[in-house]
């Protein structure tokens, strides 16, 4: 789907429906940024609104995914069908991706928690090493999502807790050891995953780029 094409096609017929983008917006229980971002091409309007929009602007969801009028329109109720197809597999797929982040959540305690547990004191540095490794290993599963960023930045929190729970478990004292040896750690993992969003958003952009041409 070409992203430009059809904000521009939701910017053109919303214009000759005389609403203004805050108009527009309050039709579909959105924000007029929201309208804006889609009618410059930045992104694409949910699932779940493409039947309202089409309501509001009288075109045909194969219209607006095309970006441009047809000269055979399609029935409401085979847009409706189409629409409730993507829905049915837009909710396998977040399905999918909630049992991803938790077993990136589990994978990382595996590593940070699983590891302290069995090390010995001779471990120094295989535990740390585990630490690093288990990172790793989430941000990787963690970039296989297409999710929001701010659930990436959620992660960080639920592995300094691991990291804290392993650092009391291996070096028995927080505050002499396990605190700095935490911090550390969970500054570097956020690296790793501040690495993992940059990757993926150049991938996405060549993705994009390629599909344009």
């Amino acid at each position: 789907m070409d992203q430009e094409k059809i904000g521009s096609f939701i910017a053109e017929n919303r214009k000759a429906k005389g609403f203004t983008q805050i108009e527009f917006a309050e039709k579909l229980g959105v924000s007029n940024k929201s309208v804006s971002r889609w009618e410059t091409g930045k992104n694409m309007p949910d699932v779940s609104l493409f039947l309202p929009i089409c309501d509001a602007l009288d075109i045909s969801v194969n219209e607006l995914l095309i970006g441009e009028r047809i000269a055979t329109q399609e029935n409401k109720k085979a847009d409706e069908i189409f629409v409730e197809t993507i829905q049915a597999s837009n909710k396998k797929l977040k399905s999918a991706q909630i049992v991803i982040y938790i077993l990136a959540v589990l994978v990382n305690a595996l590593f940070m928690i699983g590891v302290p547990l069995t090390a010995t004191p001779s471990d120094a540095m295989a535990v740390p090493l585990a630490a690093l490794l288990g990172g790793a290993v989430s941000a990787l599963l963690l970039s296989c999502l297409n999710i929001k960023t701010i659930w990436l930045f959620i992660f960080i929190p639920i592995s300094v807790i691991e990291l804290l729970v392993g650092s009391i478990i291996y070096c028995c004292e927080l505050y002499d050891y396990g605190l700095p040896y935490a911090t550390i750690l969970s500054f570097i993992q956020l690296a790793i995953i501040l690495l993992t969003i940059i990757i993926r958003t150049i991938i996405r952009s060549l993705i994009k780029n390629k599909r344009k041409k």
